[in-house]
């Protein structure tokens, strides 16, 4: 009975992974091409700004299969 969380994470995931690097592609028009060092700054944020809100998620996913 507890699947439909696998389910809503597996359906969620993929889109809102694509909508943020939708957002961040859309962002790189604006910041890129200033100076090489804000370039990498903004790919390092940028490619690590997602895991954060994906730990909470399984954290979630992890605690209610424990129950």
């Amino acid at each position: 009975m507890k699947r439909w969380r696998h389910l809503i994470v597996a359906i969620g995931t993929i889109p809102a992974f694509t909508l943020y690097v939708g957002l961040v592609l859309l962002l790189t028009d604006y910041v890129t091409e200033i100076h090489w060092a804000l370039d990498l700054l903004f790919y390092l944020i940028a490619g690590f700004a997602w895991i954060p809100l994906s730990v909470k998620i399984i954290d979630w996913l992890a605690k209610h299969e424990a129950e």
